[in-house]
């Protein structure tokens, strides 16, 4: 979807948020920079100020009549029709408004990479294509809300156009390729889940915002949303001379932007920074370079200097620096600042450079420079050198006797990758598959009258069956009562969740923690994909009193019973941490005897079961009857422990 002009508050009427404004202001002077991703709290402005950088986009020179709007200048970049076009004599030009295209998350693959254009295949029996979103976002800005929601199919889908620059298309008898290169922007709430690394790092820039404490700014921005509100048109003509002025200082900086890459002593200074903060791969000071150049360029400079590197660094290190759920996510000020200065001291000859060591131990030397050298080959070449992954942790090896794992599920509301057709089902929504459905239809157009090339009898349709990753949702329910080895078990318990988050938004799982003590049981953490919240709402852990165990699994019950009615096809995990004895009942009645009584319910669920006994004697039995009672498998750990924990759910859901 397109925002009209009216419908934007003005880039400049923006309260606060300077460092947001920058990184979208950096990425309009360079979109080679690799977009933005925006994080932070509700109702923060972070939709409003991306909408609102359409205005001062400066406008584009375009093909006149391309579908993709390819630049007349850069044939290399042109579409097939542009191609075809160009054989037949000169184009013709024109000029346009640049624009924000946004990708609603419920976006279909379809709507996204286009599809067969169905008119001109019923009526003349063409195949032709019709453009999706990613046509529409060429050479503009692709705006995505709440990316981290996206389905995985349309990140991959994504993430190949942001590494290719093109769009290519091979379905329903249609192959097409056009150019789709885009600034992609995306924000998010990271309470409501984590976004997929893969995706996380195709974005050059990140930007953590939060709510204004400032009184005054407060004030100021209800006074400038009502003034809006009242007279959109009028407010937009109070700011056009800013906007206007802003427009102009984006469109002189990509002017003065240079082709060359910044001194060797900036990428030094980049390197180094690079280096200390401890990033993976290169993409980080490709960025840096880039966004420094940006910055400077914005400001009427020429080239660069360390003050730019040190505005940037924030935005370009802010999302590559947490390698796991129990580390901060953020940036280190100080080790960017310790980098900066210790660069200076070897460009002025007072300090030695420190030597630095290979994987081997062998000293390798001028590793800074061959740094540098490496960002200077990428910059030129306009390419970036990736590095895999690596999956690690500890697996438990106990044998399986339940299947829960992940699997995919077919779906029914047009989300999904088409992965076959069938005939149309009454009562079914339609997602045409039109190829399907014409072939079904081309043995009997003899026979049919009509003026259509095709005729489509009600017999013919043919759906589109589509499938998508299924996720886990798995609680931990955990003995906090007054029992020896209550607070381990807390602990444990958290550092297994954490460590299962850290997988969560790759495989779209999701975890919470229901603890017992007392004469009750509480739910410690939602069900939830998001690190964040997990940190937050596990920092407090009380522990001690009596074990009210069977409190514990009805209350775990029902959160999972709940997430099956929001999402059928998920698969539902029920891991119980305990010695199996209990001493409150339910209603009065007797501890143990309820506790089975209620750990039976679980048979006749689709709830998968898991029993962590935690009883240190050698004998142990009641967690053991307690499986049995539940049909659910039962472990015993050598370690209770964080990593030993995660890895027997992580096995039972891997099927490893």
């Amino acid at each position: 979807m397109v925002r009209r002009p009216a419908d934007i508050f003005p880039f400049t009427a923006v309260v606060g948020q300077v460092p947001l404004k920058e990184a979208l202001l950096i990425n309009a002077v360079d979109p080679r920079v690799g977009g933005v991703l925006v994080r932070g709290q509700k109702g923060t402005a972070k939709s409003t100020a991306v909408r609102a950088l359409a205005a001062v986009l400066p406008e584009l020179d375009v093909v006149e009549g391309c579908r993709y709007s390819c630049d007349p200048g850069d044939p290399g970049s042109w579409c097939t029709d542009c191609r075809e076009r160009r054989e037949q004599g000169p184009l013709p030009k024109s000029s346009r408004a640049a624009r924000v295209t946004e990708l609603p998350v419920s976006a279909t693959e379809d709507r996204v990479v286009g599809t067969l254009h169905l008119e001109k295949a019923l009526k003349k029996g063409e195949r032709a294509y019709e453009p999706g979103l990613l046509a529409d976002a060429n050479r503009g800005v692709l705006y995505i809300d709440e990316v981290n929601l996206l389905d995985d199919h349309i990140v991959d889908t994504l993430l190949d156009s942001a590494a290719m620059g093109v769009n290519t298309v091979e379905r329903e008898g249609i192959s097409f390729a056009h150019p789709s290169r885009f600034i992609l922007v995306g924000t998010m709430n990271p309470e409501e889940g984590e976004i997929r690394p893969q995706l996380l790092d195709r974005f050059g820039l990140c930007v953590d915002v939060s709510g204004i404490t400032d009184r005054d700014e407060r004030v100021e921005i209800v006074k400038r949303r009502h003034a809006f509100e009242a007279d959109p048109t009028g407010f937009a003509r109070a700011w056009a001379d800013e906007e206007a002025g802003l427009a102009l200082r984006i469109r002189h900086a990509r002017l003065r932007l240079s082709a060359d890459p910044p001194s060797d002593e900036l990428l030094g200074l980049i390197a180094t920074v690079c280096t200390e903060v401890g990033v993976d791969g290169h993409r980080a000071d490709l960025t840096m370079a880039r966004a420094a150049a940006a910055l400077a360029a914005f400001e009427g400079l020429q080239e660069p200097g360390s003050d730019h590197v040190r505005r940037v660094a924030p935005l370009v290190l802010a999302h590559r620096m947490r390698r796991t759920p129990f580390e901060n996510a953020g940036y280190d000020a100080s080790a960017v600042e310790r980098a900066i200065e210790t660069s200076a001291a070897l460009a002025s000859g007072r300090e030695e450079r420190p030597e630095t060591f290979g994987s081997g131990g062998e000293p390798a030397d001028g590793a800074g420079a061959l740094a540098a050298e490496a960002v200077r080959a990428e910059l030129e070449a306009g390419s970036v050198i990736l590095e895999g992954e690596r999956l690690i942790g500890p697996l438990d090896r106990e044998r399986r006797t339940l299947s829960g794992r992940r699997h995919t599920s077919e779906t029914t509301d047009a989300r999904g990758r088409h992965v076959r057709s069938e005939p149309a089902r009454e009562g079914v929504a339609l997602d045409l598959a039109l190829d399907a459905t014409i072939r079904a239809a081309a043995p009997f157009q003899l026979e049919r009258p009509g003026d259509m090339a095709v005729r489509i009898e009600p017999q013919d349709l043919h759906a589109k069956v589509r499938k998508r990753r299924v996720g886990a949702s798995i609680v931990f329910c955990v003995d906090a009562s007054g029992s020896m080895g209550a607070q381990s078990r807390m602990e444990s318990a958290k550092a297994a969740v954490l460590e299962l988050l850290l997988e969560a938004y790759q495989r779209r799982d999701r975890v919470g923690v229901v603890s017992f003590r007392g004469d009750s049981a509480q739910v410690l953490l939602p069900l939830t994909s998001s690190v964040e919240l997990a940190q937050l709402k596990l920092r407090a852990m009380p522990t001690g009193g009596a074990t009210p165990l069977a409190h514990g699994i009805v209350r775990s019950l029902d959160l999972l019973e709940g997430e099956i009615r929001r999402n059928a096809d998920v698969i539902p995990w029920l891991v119980l941490i305990t010695d199996g004895r209990a001493n409150v009942g339910l209603d009065g009645g007797l501890g143990s005897e309820d506790a089975r009584a209620v750990a039976a319910r679980i048979r006749a669920t689709k709830i998968k079961g898991l029993v962590i006994d935690t009883d240190s004697s050698p004998i142990g039995g009641a967690a053991r009857d307690l499986a049995r009672a539940a049909a659910a498998e039962y472990v015993r750990l050598t370690r209770l422990d964080g990593g030993s924990m995660a890895g027997a759910v992580r096995e039972r859901l891997e099927g490893v």
